[in-house]
């Protein structure tokens, strides 16, 4: 297998690797049953993922890996992949979303984090959608196209019937700082917004999770898909996530996204305490004062970041989502797309949003700088795939966490996980109650790795 190659963007730019991109069609039993394409990830480690409703791309063994940093990050990024495309030969005769040369990615929060930020080329990317699945194999200019791979051996796999692993177990420390620190920081954050410093602040924390036992980044992405199918189950460079958040999704020139803000912690039965009745929450989650202001600031952020890009955008009311950990107000945005700007260049418009933010954003990022204590990486960051002509879909890296160099979850009982979760502040914001709806963020990839 060739060794992955590593580029900053910008010298990419100049000599591009020329890369042959081969797209075939997966007939037959078992890729004509519906089925999680998760399922070949399992036991594997150096991967992406990108999956939906058992539907997505997922692959491994990258070929090349694009860098950047600092402010024009996104846009490095794009241009890097359009230079890339433009060197490349590929042949794919089904020619839908997500066939062809395709790469997948993850993008700091902040122009200032020490992290990179990064598009990923896999040398095997398997793809299903409503239609059926396919194979993308990719190598450099003069090798074998298809690079050896075995369809019999893909297709076994894929027919093999393996459960998910259980959860490993782990032991779960403080991050960068501790809960009363992280409340301290909620009560200025409160104070500095009643003062006039900025309407709405997102304020982030982490902690560490150390797994018990050795476990591997498909397995604990197989445990995140079953407990969340409506979410996006993603991967991308050690990041990985169930995220319920589309920042952007763009297909023959027509967008959609989705706006979370305004949230409802559920509460699991347990003793004599019972659960929560998801519409009595729901009703309260629609009533309620600080959620309702939260989400219609990150709705108008939403709407005024993609209106100079549309030659028409469309948002209806919003709705409540109804998630395994916690409710929320969302609102579905759709539109259709001003001239050729694609996928990457409304990441670059829309990041950061209101909902992991605030607004107004100059204002907010400083309170993030001053108050938060921590840099987030590539959490509450874009994550997503861009195919070959700038189409493709991109979330919000949240309900996430950052693995150790490699992608392992865990290679004995010192390999840390760092599991990360935030929340909107608001003037009225109770920091107590803030740290509780965190927690509730963190559980499923907690869940995912069996911390208590």
């Amino acid at each position: 297998m060739a060794a992955c190659l590593s580029l900053a963007a910008r010298d990419l730019l100049e000599r591009p690797p020329r890369l042959t991109f081969t797209t075939t069609e997966l007939t037959g039993a078992p890729w004509a049953a519906p089925g999680p394409p998760l399922s070949l990830l399992a036991g594997r480690d150096d991967v992406v993922a990108w999956v939906r409703h058992g539907q997505g791309l997922v692959g491994w063994d990258p070929v090349l890996r694009i860098e950047a940093t600092g402010p024009g990050r996104i846009e490095e990024l794009r241009a890097a992949w359009r230079a890339v495309v433009h060197a490349s030969w590929w042949s794919d005769p089904l020619v839908r979303p997500g066939t062809g040369p395709v790469a997948l990615g993850a993008i700091t929060f902040s122009p200032s984090s020490s992290e990179r930020s990064v598009l990923l080329v896999p040398g095997v990317l398997v793809g299903r959608d409503a239609r059926g699945s396919w194979v993308t194999t990719v190598r450099a200019r003069g090798q074998d196209p298809d690079g050896g791979l075995d369809l019999r051996a893909l297709t076994a796999a894929a027919a093999a019937s393996r459960g998910v692993p259980q959860a490993p177990g782990a032991r779960v420390t403080p991050g960068a700082r501790s809960e009363a620190s992280w409340r301290a920081a909620v009560a200025q954050a409160s104070a500095r917004l009643r003062a006039g410093e900025a309407d709405k602040v997102v304020l982030a924390r982490d902690v560490t999770a150390v797994p018990r036992a050795t476990g591997t980044t498909g397995d604990l992405l197989g445990r995140l898909a079953a407990a969340y199918p409506s979410c996006w189950t993603f991967a991308a460079d050690g990041m990985v996530g169930a995220t319920p958040e589309l920042l952007v999704r763009l297909r023959d020139r027509r967008l959609s996204s989705r706006v979370l803000a305004g949230t409802a912690r559920r509460r699991r039965a347990g003793g004599d305490q019972p659960a929560d009745e998801p519409s009595a929450l729901a009703a309260w989650l629609e009533a309620d004062p600080k959620n309702n202001r939260e989400h219609a600031l990150a709705r108008a952020s939403a709407l005024s970041s993609l209106e100079p890009l549309c030659s028409v955008v469309e948002a209806p009311e919003r709705f409540v989502l109804t998630l395994p950990n916690v409710l929320h107000l969302a609102s579905d945005i759709s539109g259709v797309v001003a001239g050729d700007t694609g996928a990457l260049a409304l990441v670059g418009a829309l990041h950061p949003t209101a909902a992991v933010c605030g607004t107004p954003t100059p204002a907010a990022a400083r309170l993030i700088d001053e108050l938060e204590g921590m840099d987030r990486g590539r959490y509450s960051g874009p994550v997503g795939w861009v195919d070959w002509h700038g189409e493709g879909e991109w979330c919000i890296a949240l309900r996430a966490a950052q693995l150790a160099e490699g992608g392992r979850t865990g290679t004995g009982p010192q390999a840390p996980v760092r599991v990360l979760g935030g929340g909107g502040i608001m003037p009225s914001s109770d920091p107590a109650d803030e740290l509780a709806e965190t927690a509730a963020k963190m559980r499923p990839v907690l869940d995912a790795l069996g911390a208590p």
